[in-house]
């Protein structure tokens, strides 16, 4: 009996002082010395063990951690079997029940916080400063990065990749590494080759941390190049698109017994089953989260103020087995943020100047940076067949498994957050394989920086906590820990790109292109006002120039790339230059560099072509290390083309034949000791100011301003008020103007805004 009382002291002083200190190890101390104290006393049992129950139900939730409370409960369990009182046992085992659920409900939310921290998720979106462009055009983007659950913006990744897709073809047109600012901010810009074919083309930008899920997740936007202007009147075609709105809800299965609405500024949730075991329910998504017991039949209400808005899943489980019986969603609207553009429009070259001012729901002033476009009007129309900022990033929200979340079950991670750039290897011998205490020297050859690196007894290597933009080299050498290089191999891991298919992109009602936009977008192509570059109009057709082939048979290939093609400076690396030639690369299922051709391109053999460089046999990994304004010549030659052909002693009917030859004075310089690698990986593409011109003196103007896009800001930060104001000038012949701004707030507030100044 004298345990069994010590026990209850015990609960007793630790609920009297939890409101007074947050120190378990300090509790137990106090525990102590009550126990010291009250040692031989006599106290009521049944007085005790009710107060004991009191405060467990009132005060012990969310006090202690579930290991404090695991405690608790062993010491509760001890009490029930060393009494023989029914009327003590059914009061300890009331409390048992009370602690347990109190204990439950931590346990769950501490779960999926785990979760949280161990995987978080995070979400892309593009903001381009208009929806269509001509060849040649400048795509003006910003990539807002948030977190998966609270849409905070995060620069956890460094470093966005973007892509261009073609939808015809399937293929990759362009590929950039854009890298945050110090505020965070992922802004950048491609420019549309001059020969791109007009269609449909494909936005898609990720992060390496991304693609630890799948590739679905990304980001995708539809763009289209146009180059002639289309008849029609029918502007756009509003996709039809099933959304949750405000108090319905979206089932996942039929007749679905787990019901939610919301009424009156109250979330009713109501789950109806003959079960009457003890429940739980979760809600989470959107940046929120809430346990807490229910039983079944019952209404539960809970503030819909007190909740995020967005898309938030509802589950209900057995609170014994932790089994999910009943799930639904619901969608919580929420008060939009207070957003105001006002302006006065001008005309010919005149400023103008936009006042924005931006406050959530109550008022409050927000801060952040925002991405901002000002665009022709009349020419330029808001595409509704896009999800605006606010609707994608509810609507997509990230997927995190409840299931996986309750079991503590965790997804494997390949890939980590990119802070830097990495260079890795493996350093072997070409006799022996293994190499005892190998070194790394890495030289960069535009600084001159110099460095070795001991490897110990590893023969791999990964060289973190480089930053380089596009075009960066460095040259790498392996050696002995004596410094010799005899007999020693140095092989370079590959980069590794998701390969990615315009497929991914949702469905696309067509639209039809306002009449005018092609001409005035061409004009300004042509008259460089981004490059600040005039292009004068061909005026003398002159005769192409006629190669002779540069293999040593003579023989015309059947495609050809030649030194003075302009389409070699629009690329800046072999694999997008050998795309467009319809070989891609790709990894076969051993690792292995590989170039192979698409069903009915240009030839179906399967196997690889034989590859000489500089009349050299070679390999991908040489083909890839080459820069593409290296090149004189690619000549192809395809395996019909091929057939009959011997070269070098290697017969090519059967595989296809690439020929690649490098500017005079660059011959051999890619074969070098086993020892060295160059390395001329695809770095980040340095940021480009957009230009607006500024038209303070009216007289010094030399050029026709006919812009389609009269300004873009990927970074309106805004005051402590709330308050920004942007100056940009009128063109020559815009008159009303389409301003959209998107964002979101540094406390994870989305912000979008689409409004005409005229």
């Amino acid at each position: 009996m004298r345990q069994l009382l010590f026990t209850l002291m015990f609960l007793l002083v630790l609920n009297s002082h939890a409101q007074q200190t947050g120190s378990y190890s300090e509790l137990q101390a106090k525990v102590q010395l009550m126990k010291e104290k009250y040692t031989g006393r006599k106290t009521p049992s049944d007085q005790a063990i009710t107060v004991v129950l009191q405060k467990l139900c009132d005060d012990y939730q969310g006090r202690l951690t579930p290991q404090q409370h695991r405690l608790l409960t062993a010491e509760l369990t001890a009490m029930k079997t060393q009494t023989t009182d029914k009327r003590q046992q059914q009061l300890i085992e009331q409390a048992l029940q009370s602690l347990r659920s109190k204990s439950d409900t931590l346990d769950i939310e501490q779960r999926i916080l785990d979760y949280y921290a161990r995987v978080p998720q995070e979400q892309l979106y593009l903001h381009t400063d208009k929806p269509y462009y001509v060849p040649g055009d400048t795509v003006w983007f910003r990539a807002h990065l948030v977190d998966g659950v609270t849409h905070t913006p995060i620069s956890r990744s460094r470093y966005v990749y973007v892509e261009l897709l073609d939808h015809q073809a399937d293929t990759l047109v362009q590929r950039i590494i854009v890298r945050c600012d110090s505020d965070g901010v992922f802004a950048n810009n491609i420019t549309l080759p001059r020969h791109l074919q007009v269609g449909d083309y494909t936005l898609a930008a990720y992060t390496q941390w991304m693609r630890n899920f799948s590739a679905t997740d990304f980001f995708y936007k539809t763009i289209r190049v146009t180059g002639h202007p289309i008849e029609g009147n029918d502007l756009f075609q509003v996709r039809e698109q099933p959304v949750p709105s405000k108090g319905t809800t979206r089932s996942l299965v039929g007749d679905n017994p787990l019901q939610a609405r919301e009424r009156q500024g109250r979330l009713l949730i109501q789950y109806a089953t003959d079960d009457y075991a003890p429940l739980s329910c979760i809600l989470y998504g959107s940046g929120n989260l809430m346990v807490t017991d229910y039983t079944p039949g019952k209404v539960l209400r809970i503030d819909s103020h007190s909740l995020r808005p967005g898309s938030i899943s509802i589950a209900m489980i057995q609170r014994e087995t932790g089994e999910i019986i009943a799930e639904n969603q619901i969608r919580i609207e929420g008060t939009a943020p207070q957003v105001s553009i006002t302006g006065e429009a001008h005309t010919q070259n005149e400023p103008i100047d936009l006042h924005i001012d931006l406050a959530d729901s109550d008022g409050t002033p927000l801060y952040g940076h925002f991405s901002l476009s000002v665009t022709d009007y009349d020419v330029v129309k808001p595409d509704t067949l896009q999800s605006a900022i606010d609707q994608y990033l509810r609507d997509h929200e990230s997927a995190y498994p409840l299931s996986d979340m309750l079991h503590s079950k965790y997804p494997r991670i390949d890939y980590s957050f990119q802070t830097s750039q990495t260079i890795s290897g493996t350093i072997r011998g070409t006799i022996f394989k293994k190499v005892k205490h190998p070194q790394l020297m890495l030289v960069r050859p535009s600084t001159g920086f110099r460095e070795t690196f001991e490897l110990g007894d590893s023969s791999r290597f990964t060289i973190n906590g480089l930053d380089f933009a596009d075009g960066t080299s460095y040259v790498l050498e392996a050696m002995r820990r004596s410094g010799s290089t005899s007999l020693i191999q140095l092989d370079i891991d590959p980069v590794i790109y998701p390969t990615l298919h315009p497929t991914y992109n949702l469905h696309r009602s067509s639209f039809t292109i306002p009449e005018g936009f092609a001409k005035q977008a061409q004009e300004q192509v042509m008259y460089g006002s981004v490059d600040r570059e005039i292009e004068l109009p061909e005026v003398v057709k002159e005769k192409k120039r006629h190669h002779k082939p540069t293999n040593l048979m003579g023989v015309p290939p059947f495609r050809a790339f030649y030194d003075d093609d302009p389409m070699l400076n629009n690329f800046h690396s072999m694999e997008i230059l050998l795309s467009t030639l319809g070989i891609p690369v790709y990894h076969d299922a051993e690792g292995e560099l590989r170039i192979r051709y698409r069903p009915g391109s240009i030839t179906t053999s399967k196997r690889s072509p034989v590859i000489f460089i500089d009349e050299f046999r070679s390999n991908v990994e040489e083909l890839l290390m080459l820069q593409p304004a290296t090149i004189e010549s690619i000549e192809w030659f395809d395996h019909v083309g091929a057939a009959n052909m011997t070269i070098y002693g290697w017969n090519v009917s059967t595989s296809g034949l690439l020929l690649v030859r490098q500017k005079p004075g660059l011959h051999g310089k890619i074969f070098r000791p086993l020892s060295m690698a160059t390395v001329q990986q695809q770095g980040w593409k340095p940021n480009v100011e957009f230009y607006s011109p500024q038209y303070t003196d009216p007289s010094a103007k030399t050029r026709p301003d006919h812009r389609t896009t009269l300004y873009w800001t990927p970074k309106l930060t805004t005051d402590s008020d709330g308050h920004a104001t942007v100056r940009f000038y009128a063109s020559d012949i815009s008159k009303r103007y389409l301003v959209t701004l998107e964002g979101v707030s540094d406390d994870g507030i989305i912000v979008r805004k689409q409004t005409i100044i005229e």
